[in-house]
């Protein structure tokens, strides 16, 4: 006889969501996740705005992940009108990133991951359970958080970062007091790698389909994508190879690339520079901790990036110091008719934005591919194996597995969710 267990609400993940295990006797037939946050609906309000509202209105699509949205944007717009940035503007822009890179990772790994390690109920536990560890992972949260207020601005949809520049440069005074900060929070970085280097004991997991940018270090933008085994393709070329569906039960479109249900973020990031050739302390380390590279190398994957982000600001902040004298450079945008289409590895993967204009320079469609979204198949996979694997188990033990997985992923639901009709 089925029977139906429901995952409902998913916990500590960005945004709202849930799960149906559809179970017939002991048997795990089939897995629903269904993200179910209230659709965005960011692509048709972008219709018929000017070029330069776009950076600016889709930032909203997310606190948590504003900055990334807005420079994939501004890098769209400025791929469709032909612009090219100055070295200040581009060094800056690549400052910020990782910033946000540092919040974003900081947040999960310690108030949303180190719970399920230290097998406590949630974050609030950590402050007597692991104080010190809170606090650290405070810090470094602390840390991104500063570089972003410092050069964007404000704390989230940054205004200092313009279509073609800058509105101010960052000062040689508040760099500095950044490169103070990141120093300080360096060994914490250095200690997030060994405290997220044990995997959960979980039954196999399938092998991931890796897709990222071919670029040397996150979070950066490129022109070409990698996936597992060899297959590329350009970034202007993606809607050849990225095909997009809209499942009955959730909000977010169902992605395949290649064929594949992909899999993107830290790990597959890592994954993919080890393909290319790669070598150096994150890929030994994973490599001889998780020889099995499944999701659950997730975690580990992040807590080296915090080490990779915090190092490339220092060197990203010396090399905008030796660039004292040199103008702004500020590129004066003007429109056309064209198309502009740009990717960058965020936080949680690779996010993919594309507009095309009338040569007013009013958008004329828009499209935006986030990496929860292309992340989705792959965990409604995973947890299909998982709680097969787990059969015969317990309900609450098999919900407990499954919410930790999903975690492993780092979801970010609220930017996932641009179904129109569902």
């Amino acid at each position: 006889m089925g029977s139906v267990v429901e995952i409902n609400p998913l916990t500590r993940v960005e945004g709202h969501g849930s799960v149906k295990l559809y179970l017939d006797g002991s048997r795990v037939e089939r897995v629903e996740l269904c993200l179910t946050d209230s659709p965005r609906l960011f692509e048709s309000l972008l219709v018929g705005r000017s070029f330069r509202e776009l950076p600016e209105v889709i930032c909203r699509i997310c606190s948590l992940c504003s900055t990334i949205h807005k420079l994939t944007a501004l890098l769209a717009v400025e791929k469709a009108f032909g612009v090219e940035v100055s070295p200040v503007t581009r060094l800056t822009r690549e400052l910020i990133a990782h910033g946000g890179l540092m919040q974003s990772h900081a947040l999960h790994l310690y108030c949303l991951m180190l719970p399920d390690l230290l097998e406590l109920k949630g974050v609030s536990d950590l402050a007597t359970a692991a104080p010190e560890r809170l606090k650290a992972g405070l810090a470094i949260k602390r840390v991104g958080n500063l570089i972003q207020e410092t050069v964007g601005g404000r704390l989230i949809h940054p205004v200092n970062i313009t279509l073609g520049g800058l509105g101010r440069r960052i000062g040689k005074k508040e760099l500095l007091r950044l490169r103070d900060e990141l120093q300080a929070i360096l060994p914490a970085c250095r200690d997030a790698v060994k405290l997220f280097r044990t995997p959960f004991p979980f039954p196999p997991l399938p092998s991931p389909n890796c897709l990222a940018l071919a670029t040397t270090a996150p979070p950066l933008s490129g022109d070409l994508f990698r996936m597992s085994g060899g297959g590329s393709f350009l970034v202007e070329q993606y809607r050849e190879h990225v095909i997009e569906s809209i499942l009955p039960w959730s909000r977010a479109k169902y992605a395949r690339v290649q064929g594949e249900e992909p899999t993107v973020g830290a790990l597959a990031r890592l994954m993919i520079a080890r393909e290319q050739g790669a070598k150096g302390g994150m890929i030994e380390t994973v490599e001889e901790e998780l020889p099995q590279g499944d999701i659950r190398g997730n975690n580990l994957a992040q807590s080296r990036e915090l080490v990779q982000a915090a190092e490339r600001c220092v060197a990203l902040i010396d090399d905008l110091l030796g660039m004292e004298r040199e103008s702004l450079g500020n590129v004066e945008v003007a429109p056309k008719s064209g198309r502009g289409s740009a990717a960058c590895e965020a936080p949680r993967g690779s996010l993919i934005h594309s507009y095309g204009f009338d040569r007013a320079g009013f958008c004329t469609e828009a499209d935006v591919v986030t990496p929860t979204s292309l992340n989705q198949g792959a965990l409604s996979r995973d947890l299909l194996a998982l709680a097969r694997g787990m059969e015969g188990a317990g309900s609450q033990e098999m919900i407990g597995a499954l919410e930790r997985l999903i975690r492993c992923y780092d979801p970010c639901i609220s930017c996932s969710v641009h179904v129109i009709k569902f």
